[in-house]
């Protein structure tokens, strides 16, 4: 279980996580998003302990996160590739393996990773960046940590190697692994996250599922033709007014006020787009933009 309560982390006199709390069970999959500078790599830096925490409470398995019993049990994926040149892939691993006294087997390894042999006698600086990105997840659980903490874990990965990472993070959840990750991919969230947590200026803006952050429609997106722009002018419940080619998008809290004023003003129902726009759609566009 890791606990989070009240957690603060100032720096130079500036509140970079405020009142931050929650809980995360064995077992669980969870996912942070927000903007750049909301946060995540801070609070994700404190629960593997590479920072103190200012103020509050951070417990991994009922010790501190930076307690020397929990070596064998976490494990940590940076965003950053960190391997060694002038090894190749298979004395890396057989590096891995000597360390851990319960190694995961040769065998379990090639499964994970699905190098070829001529890939696993290349030198590590001759994969792609997504192979080696592979690898150092891979590396990872050869001690067969119970604990992980992945940072943006498929940044450089191609759509192949993505969907193998995935697959190995499906068979650690049937295991009852904790993963903790962060994500800039919408789609990854959906589909893997069981909870998601929201960090927003430093702040925890909502501890909650993607299903249930979908269904929460908070925003409608309409999308008309140029030719109407004019007649949107004089509405004050419309905001984020874009033009692109020939199609007027906006966004609006009064999507049915909105609906019957474009009726009204002679635009074909045909030719109205409406979206749902939710918090999660909201912060993924502002991560992209960003």
């Amino acid at each position: 279980m890791i606990e989070v309560n009240k957690l603060y982390k100032t720096i130079r006199g500036q509140d970079i996580l405020k009142d931050i709390s929650f809980t995360i069970n064995k077992g669980d999959c969870v996912a942070l998003i927000g903007p750049n500078g909301a946060g995540k790599t801070t609070l994700m830096s404190c629960m593997i302990g590479d920072k103190f925490i200012s103020k509050g409470r951070l417990m991994i398995e009922g010790v501190a996160a930076m307690d020397s019993t929990l070596k064998t049990k976490v494990a940590i994926l940076p965003q950053e590739n960190v391997a060694p040149e002038n090894l190749t892939v298979a004395e890396l691993i057989a590096f891995f393996q000597k360390i851990h006294r319960n190694a995961l087997s040769t065998e379990e390894i090639d499964a994970l990773l699905g190098f070829s042999a001529e890939q696993k006698n290349q030198l590590t600086e001759k994969l792609s960046g997504g192979q080696r990105r592979l690898m150092s997840f891979v590396l990872i659980l050869i001690g067969k940590p119970s604990i992980l903490f992945l940072d943006e874990p498929t940044a450089g990965m191609d759509t192949s190697i993505r969907q193998r990472f995935w697959e190995i993070i499906n068979q650690l959840k049937t295991i009852g692994t904790t993963i903790v990750y962060s994500s800039h991919y919408i789609e990854e969230v959906e589909h893997t996250a069981d909870r998601i947590l929201v960090l927003h200026k430093g702040e925890l803006l909502r501890d909650t599922t993607p299903y249930k952050m979908r269904s929460e429609e908070r925003e409608k997106q309409f999308n008309i033709p140029i030719a109407y722009q004019e007649s949107i002018q004089t509405l004050d419940m419309i905001y984020d007014i874009k033009i692109s080619h020939d199609i007027v998008t906006f966004m609006t809290k009064e999507p049915q006020i909105v609906f019957d004023y474009l009726q009204k003003a002679g635009c074909p129902i045909d030719d109205m787009e409406m979206l749902n726009k939710t918090l999660l759609n909201t912060l993924f566009d502002n991560t992209s933009k960003e």
